[in-house]
């Protein structure tokens, strides 16, 4: 079997919940090859994280050894701490990527009381990233940012998710999560052809969703990437994150929230763990 590649452009997390150790976990489920562009370096803490910039020259040599290699099926990209970051990385990808999906998982980590940052990283984002995307991951929150719109039901999520596509990208897998009313978890599916899709799970009560956004992105950059349809790609994705929540992966008595495990799936599949 000919081993092809997926490559993440992203924040390393050094609790593994996100970032491109998710990822990576993620592409090794597909049978993929992960890659790595490092773009931060992501301290966490019980009450905090901080995010250490990696140098966009050093971004730039990491993405120029990645992408001269052959056998790319699609690329991710999550965190880019700058304004620099995401044009650097656009310029690169427009350059040097063809024919294959880009996956755009639109981390917001900004903090709160800088409105002004947080605006101008929102408009790079949709100046830079949106139109290079095949399709774009933003949760409840980061939908709202992004479209300007204020979020309460799916009927609200779809229809911001539809205004995004004004921004270039040719799908939107927008994230409902449990912040929406009801039982299931209700995530939408819009593409540029006008198709839409709403795929549902019902809600976990388990507090190991640490990762899941990044997991998310990863799961559809995989099943992409073996050639599937946009649809099955993310509906696959969301069972693939919704089974590494339910079997997620406590850290330790001083953390709340653990963290997604993405060899849930297989692990089920072995019959390791009981699902009865």
């Amino acid at each position: 079997m000919a081993v092809k590649k997926i490559v993440t452009i992203a924040g390393s997390d050094s609790l593994a919940g996100g970032g491109i150790q998710a990822d990576l976990a993620t592409f090794d489920e597909y049978n993929f090859q992960g890659l790595s562009v490092i773009t931060s370096i992501v301290t966490v803490t019980q009450s905090d994280f901080l995010i250490h910039e990696i140098a966009p020259e050093l971004v730039l040599e990491q993405m120029q050894s990645i992408f001269a290699l052959d056998d790319i099926a699609a690329v991710k990209i999550g965190l880019l701490p700058t304004q620099t970051h995401m044009a650097l990385v656009a310029d690169f990808l427009k350059s040097h990527v063809r024919g294959i999906p880009i996956i755009v998982d639109p981390v917001m980590v900004f903090k709160e009381s800088d409105q002004a940052n947080t605006t101008k990283m929102v408009q790079a984002m949709k100046t830079y990233l949106l139109p290079i995307a095949t399709v774009v991951t933003p949760n409840l929150p980061e939908t709202e940012l992004l479209s300007g719109q204020k979020i309460t039901t799916v009927s609200d999520l779809t229809r911001a998710a539809e205004q995004l596509l004004q921004d270039g990208c040719q799908a939107v897998y927008a994230k409902g999560g449990t912040r929406l009313d009801g039982a299931q978890v209700k995530d939408v599916l819009v593409e540029k052809t006008g198709v839409v899709s709403i795929f549902e799970q019902p809600k976990l009560t388990t507090h190991t969703n640490n990762g899941a956004g990044c997991t998310l992105s990863a799961a559809i950059a995989s099943n992409l990437g073996q050639a599937k349809s946009l649809t099955d790609a993310t509906k696959a994705a969301q069972a693939f994150v919704h089974a590494g929540i339910e079997h997620g992966i406590l850290l330790n008595q001083s953390f709340e929230i653990g963290n997604v495990w993405q060899g849930a799936q297989r692990a089920i599949r072995e019959g390791k763990i009981d699902e009865n």
